[in-house]
């Protein structure tokens, strides 16, 4: 007999004997015939499901959807009878021979010998004194203040630059606020954490910004970090200035888009970047998403981003613009509307604008503010937006409030009043402070005449006496675009040069009861290649002149004495000591 599986056929040969012999041989299935079985025997059965009730339902439906096609049905049948198996059938359980069943007494012996890791690095003693530099204060924070004992402290190291902190008329809101809402919203935006206090701050930064919509953040350093994933993926690009904060280092990193660093505030550099990359990008399909990524006013140099360029660059190749302007919205142009006001530039050449709440607005949280599909995409798409607590109601309120002081009160020649003071006690204050260190071989300033944080840095002769770097940290992201695997170590050159600025610090404080501060860049978390720390003079609207005047007066006294012992790289490691014992 002969089936599908086995083919027999004969053989007939001739022996010596002249007899005929038969030879069987049994030939192997090939798969041709072993589906062709499968197949005869599935469609058999399958018709034997006519026989039950809505049996002919099932194999209509069959026959319909796959024409008579009875291998794909046998594939998804096995994997029905599979999901129905593995929905139904019961977690495995563990061996109970695997488990160790302890007493009460070991258990509470293993409790006791566990150490656990510590969450964070134990304090390197060479940096310690960075924590005991830090002033506590005794009650409010204002313009003056009381920190470690002292009555009175000129505050000259906080960035409420309009001094609205200490507005009456901003507490009275903070206060009604509080009493009938309490001090947090209980909810991200998209539930029921928006109150009407928010929607009125979103309207006025809007209008304030001159910005179709905004949208609110409750933390400002996670701004950033959420908008530049919200619209930018692996594939698309970011033309980034290397001088730019933590915050927009992190948040380039983690959307993973492709970054290309032009030297800080070099337009130059910028160009050539745009112009060199202009016929790759040309030839991709489709069109990738490109960004030109920078500061307004720059945290860690104090200096302006030269926008008119920037626009008109970003203008000529296609681009989009992000602009961060925490430090410059409330200080820079006439109302206090930031670097596009500063240059007469419309908001509409800023595809997306960021800010922050906590400085000169004298509340928390940040804003975002543009056109109106690029705030709602954010509301849906933004990762602190929508997994975040709401910016507390109080806070809300404050920065209403702040908007509106700055706005309402304005001079003949159009400008804030608010505003227009701040500007004059900066130029002051940089100005006899420029006249004042002109010849010092020891520090110079560096930020700009407009910044209202004004940096000083040790000069690049001094350093290169002292055999400084002139940057601290790795390079790796500015070369690979990618950063380093490793974070940066603890450096002493730069653990000593803070130092240094420290001990201006503590010399002006203790002979003028003024404080000032310095850079803290946490050399351990930045990407970038990190400059040198500078000395930080911050103006604020509650000195008056003839405080900044004392200032002035002793500045050059305090780093000549600080620093005039200090010329070879052998006395710089002749602080150590000092650190240890400070």
């Amino acid at each position: 007999m002969t089936s599908a599986v086995e083919v027999i056929y004969t053989a007939t040969t001739t022996t010596t004997t002249t007899t005929t012999t038969t030879t069987t041989t049994t030939v192997p299935p090939t798969w041709d015939l072993v589906s062709q079985k499968l197949a005869d025997n599935f469609v058999y059965y399958l018709n034997s499901l006519d026989k039950l009730p809505g049996g002919q339902i099932i194999l209509r439906y069959i026959k319909s959807s796959y024409q008579d096609d009875p291998i794909r049905s046998l594939f998804e049948l096995a994997l029905f009878i599979f999901a129905i198996h593995y929905f139904l059938s019961s977690k495995k359980r563990e061996n109970k021979s695997d488990f160790v069943k302890f007493s009460k007494r070991e258990i509470d012996e293993l409790c006791e010998e566990w150490v656990p890791e510590p969450l964070i690095d134990e304090i390197n003693p060479y940096e310690k004194w960075q924590l005991d530099a830090i002033p506590e204060v005794k009650g409010h924070n204002g313009s003056h203040i009381n920190i470690d004992g002292r009555q009175e402290v000129i505050n000259l190291a906080s960035n409420d630059f309009l001094n609205l902190n200490e507005s009456k008329s901003i507490k009275l809101a903070a206060n009604q606020v509080i009493n009938n809402s309490g001090v947090g919203a209980c909810g991200p935006p998209n539930f029921y954490g928006t109150q009407d206090v928010h929607v009125r701050l979103e309207e006025d930064l809007a209008k304030y910004l001159d910005g179709e919509q905004s949208i609110l953040y409750g933390q400002d350093y996670v701004t950033a970090g959420s908008v530049i994933p919200a619209f930018l993926k692996r594939g698309d690009l970011c033309v980034v200035d290397s001088g730019v904060n933590l915050a927009i280092q992190k948040a380039l990193i983690i959307s993973r888009c492709d970054i290309e660093w032009y030297d800080h505030n070099d337009i130059i550099h910028l160009e050539q970047i745009l112009s060199e990359i202009k016929p790759v990008l040309d030839k991709q399909k489709p069109i990738k998403r490109r960004f030109i990524v920078t500061e307004a006013l720059f945290a860690n140099t104090g200096d302006l981003a030269n926008l008119k360029s920037i626009v008109e660059l970003k203008n000529k190749y296609k681009y989009r613009l992000f602009l961060d302007e925490s430090l410059s919205i409330g200080t820079l142009g006439k109302t206090g509307r930031g670097l596009v006001e500063h240059f007469n530039i419309p908001r509409t050449e800023i595809s997306i604008s960021i800010g922050s709440l906590a400085n000169a607005f004298a509340s928390s949280g940040a804003f975002c503010v543009g056109v109106n599909p690029m705030v709602h995409h954010q509301r849906i798409q933004s990762n602190a937006y929508v997994f975040s607590a709401s910016l507390p109601p109080y806070s809300a309120k404050v920065a209403s409030e702040a908007i509106k002081e700055i706005t309402e009160n304005i001079n003949s020649n159009g400008e804030s009043i608010l505003i227009n003071s701040l500007h004059e006690k900066s130029y002051f204050v940089y100005d006899n402070l420029l006249k004042k260190l002109s010849n010092s071989k020891y520090v110079e300033i560096i930020s700009d005449r407009n910044s209202p944080i004004i940096h000083i840095s040790l000069t690049n002769n001094y350093r290169d006496s002292l055999n400084l770097p002139q940057l601290y940290g790795n390079s790796e992201i500015l070369i690979r675009g990618k950063p380093a695997k490793y974070v940066n170590p603890f450096d002493d050159y730069y653990n000593f040069e803070s130092f240094l600025l420290q001990k201006i610090i503590d010399f002006i404080l203790q002979n003028t009861n003024i404080l000032i501060t310095r850079s803290k860049n946490q050399i351990e978390h930045e990407n970038l290649p990190l400059i040198n720390p500078h000395l930080l003079i911050h103006i604020n609207n509650g000195v008056s002149i003839n405080e900044y005047q004392k200032l002035i007066d002793i500045f050059d006294i305090a780093i000549n004495k600080v620093l005039q012992s200090i010329n070879t790289e052998n006395d710089l490691f002749e602080l150590t000591n000092e650190i240890l014992n400070y």
